[in-house]
């Protein structure tokens, strides 16, 4: 059983990794973004505009992708 709190970290984190991505995708294309972790770009969209929550795994790297890959 997943608890409360475990959810509410969880959400922070889905909601932090979407402001990355939302400042990001100000200067690097979403199509890109979404090519160097293999997902779709319309998972990238939706969830750059909240219509998505990301898996676990998709949302790791996508976070890893952000924090380790600056655009110039």
């Amino acid at each position: 059983m997943v608890s409360q709190e475990e959810i509410k970290k969880k959400l922070i984190l889905q909601e932090e990794v979407r402001e990355k991505l939302i400042k990001r995708a100000e200067r690097e294309k979403q199509t890109y973004i979404a090519k160097q972790i293999g997902v779709p770009k319309q998972l990238i969209s939706d969830f750059k505009l909240g219509k998505k929550k990301l898996w676990e795994s998709t949302l790791l790297a996508l976070n890893e992708y952000l924090d380790n890959n600056p655009v110039n």
